[in-house]
């Protein structure tokens, strides 16, 4: 690839016709260790989380707004251009620089901007540096009939990047350092207690005033608090020549003249990188999901002081979650070629087990540790399964075999939570009040929205596949595995209680506390999609039928039929309102990855093409260049929750990678 448009994103003024319009397009980079700049394409701060600098101060879950933003005013011919936007309480949208902006487009991973002021033309670029927390933005002035002077104002922060600021609520040492300025930030330390803004070629002015009722309009119709503060921490002022470039680094340490100019080369090598090892030249849809997919890609310390692969499940406000990052990992690594990070993946994950289980997510600082996930542990064997499929690489089975026979003993023996085979018929039963355990995890105060106690049919089809995988890898690694293989056959004997008596699908739940649970859901597809047959082919036909009639939309499956009771079709409202539609009836689109893998067993090639154009159309809406972690039921499905979710990205990406190839069914 070249630096030049990618023709997925390639917006014009036409994509932002008012203010409002251009604050709901919002743009992500991302650092590989859990660090961010997310924004709109205008400049207006519409979120707690939009800032220029995010830093991952205790990688990856810890996050610290520094820098949310930089407003550029350009100078030529005696008159100034602010090419800026900003919201206010009391006094709305003050957006002069909409007017001034004419391009909006990713070149791989960087975000570029064109601003018309007069007869001059500057270029905006903006990238993270891999793996340290430093933003770049490199301004050029391609065209112009003289010089032109920049007024770069810098606004500083210090608060956990899900909080809001008072004015006032902290005090800030700020200097001139080389080529700009610096700001300590007072009775902190570590990571993130100094911050260093620097342009080529600028002088620094200290300033200190505080900036008060920034309005966030998201946040505000989310119920939330949506006023915030931040500190001028000053201006860097410059001159372009025409042809020119200066770059301005917002980072943690001071740096080097011309650094700017290096991150963005840097981030443009790595996106040619990744979309080689991927092999998808002249794809501009699945390369755009590559360079989405990389977003994800983090670092993460393991126990022994070691480094080791996670996945970001979300951003802007998720950290990595065990069951997310393997869902995600056939798509996000070994779709994309990445097999050395998906084992990584897998060891690391592997080394958190306890008790047969593992963390549901990892935490923040000051959090706890959370093992409440029944799905993890199966998971893992799903994703390992497929990754030695894809690789053969046997040694990588060796190293997991232990952490999979944990899991079948501790399932067996009976662990956390309920979690434990029951004896009367050999499947998995699940469940503790007021504890979720599923992917349908939506909590509300003590009331867990979907329980699912008993026998979810998901979980039970994992099961199976996770003792599916150690039969098969039992022979390779020569280990008996007589005791699996008796287990293996009589769940998968009992499975067949699933199917309901009209033949149309399967119980989304056996034996719960009142009974069965028959609603329509999505979670059947995954007994379709394992190393092991669980449904005969007219089954999966009829299955898939049904669900194409009332779960699938334009943006992935409704998690509830539309004609089930408690139904809520739209994902909006405070907090409380969205837990509660969370699971009964929003769109997941990550759920197309297992409809992609049912599809490739029971139904005609070409279907999942069709079923993912739409998509398209959704990366050039919302945060540009990623997919969104839900849309609402009813149509038209406006996509809500994270901006950039991994397992949404990976179910478009996944191609069937270390899938078991059991033949295409014939009756």
């Amino acid at each position: 690839m070249t630096d030049a448009p990618d023709p997925i994103v390639d917006l014009g003024p036409d994509a932002w016709r008012d203010p409002r319009r251009a604050g709901s397009l919002e743009w992500l980079c991302t650092n590989g260790i859990g660090g961010y700049a997310c924004g709109t394409v205008g400049g207006l701060l519409q979120r707690r989380w939009h800032g220029l600098l995010v830093a991952a101060t205790d990688v990856p879950a810890g996050r610290t707004m520094l820098v949310p933003k930089i407003e550029i005013f350009a100078t030529v011919g005696g008159r100034e251009w602010p090419l800026t936007a900003n919201e206010w309480a009391g006094s709305g949208i003050d957006a002069p620089g909409l007017g001034s902006l004419v391009h909006f487009h990713m070149a791989g991973s960087v975000v570029v901007r064109h601003w018309r002021f007069g007869a001059a033309l500057l270029e905006e670029r903006v990238a993270m540096a891999r793996g340290r927390n430093a933003t770049a933005v490199v301004l050029t002035l391609r065209r112009s009939p003289g010089p032109v002077k920049l007024r770069l104002k810098a606004l500083v922060n210090r608060r956990p990047h899900d909080h809001l600021t008072r004015a006032g609520a902290w005090k800030a040492d700020i200097g001139v350092a080389a080529r700009g300025l610096q700001v300590a930030f007072e009775g902190a330390a570590g990571e993130g207690s100094r911050v260093y803004l620097q342009a080529d070629g600028a002088k620094g002015v200290p300033d200190g005033t505080w900036y008060r009722d920034y309005l966030l309009p998201v946040e505000r119709a989310l119920g939330y608090d949506c006023v915030d503060a931040s500190v001028c921490a000053g201006e860097l002022n410059l001159t372009l020549q025409p042809g020119q470039s200066a770059g301005f680094t917002a980072s943690t340490k001071g740096e080097p003249a011309g650094e700017a100019t290096r991150i963005v080369a840097a981030a443009l090598r790595r996106s040619r990188q990744l979309l080689t090892q991927a092999k998808v030249h002249g794809d501009h849809f699945r390369s755009r999901l590559v360079l989405a997919a990389d977003q994800f890609i983090v670092e993460r310390p393991l126990p022994g002081g070691s480094r080791g692969t996670s996945v970001i499940a979300g951003y802007p406000w998720f950290a990595d979650w065990s069951r997310d990052a393997l869902v995600s990992l056939p798509g996000l690594l070994l779709s994309t070629g990445r097999h050395e990070e998906a084992a990584s993946l897998l060891r690391s994950l592997a080394a958190f087990q306890k008790d047969g289980l593992l963390p549901n997510r990892f935490p923040g600082p000051g959090e706890a540790w959370m093992y409440n996930s029944v799905d993890a542990p199966l998971l893992l064997a799903e994703a390992a399964r497929r990754t030695v499929n894809a690789t053969r690489d046997w040694g990588l089975a060796r190293d997991l075999w232990p952490a999979l026979q944990g899991v079948m003993d501790h399932f067996l023996a009976g662990t956390t939570h309920g979690i434990r085979v029951d004896p009367a018929d050999g499947l998995v039963s699940a469940g503790e009040p007021g504890v979720q355990l599923t992917w349908m995890d939506a909590k509300v105060g003590d009331h867990v929205v979907t329980p699912r106690m008993g026998k979810p049919v998901e979980i039970n089809a994992l099961w199976c596949g996770l003792l599916q995988t150690l039969v098969e890898w039992g022979v390779r690694l020569r280990r008996d595995t007589t005791a699996h293989a008796r287990t293996l056959a009589r769940a998968r004997k009992s499975f067949g209680r699933f199917l309901r008596p009209d033949g149309a699908g399967l119980i989304d739940v056996l034996d719960g506390p009142g009974g069965h649970e028959d609603c329509l859901r999505p979670n059947q597809l995954f007994a379709l999609g394992g190393p092991t047959p669980l449904v005969n082919a007219t089954t999966a036909r009829r299955m898939l039928a049904r669900v194409h009639d009332e779960l699938l939309t334009p943006y992935g499956l409704r998690t509830l039929g539309p004609r089930e009771p408690g139904y809520a079709g739209r994902f909006e409202g405070p907090v409380e309102q969205r837990d509660h539609a969370y699971h009964m009836g929003t769109v997941w689109p990550w759920l197309l990855g297992p409809h992609a893998t049912a599809l490739r067993r029971f139904s005609p090639a070409g279907e999942i093409d069709f079923i993912r154009q739409p998509f398209v159309h959704h990366l050039r809406e919302g945060c540009v260049g990623q997919v969104c972690e839900v849309t609402d039921g009813d149509a038209p499905q406006r996509p809500a929750g994270c901006l950039a979710q991994a397992w949404s990205v990976a179910a478009l990406l996944d191609d069937g990678a270390g899938m078991d190839a059991p033949g295409r069914a014939t009756r």
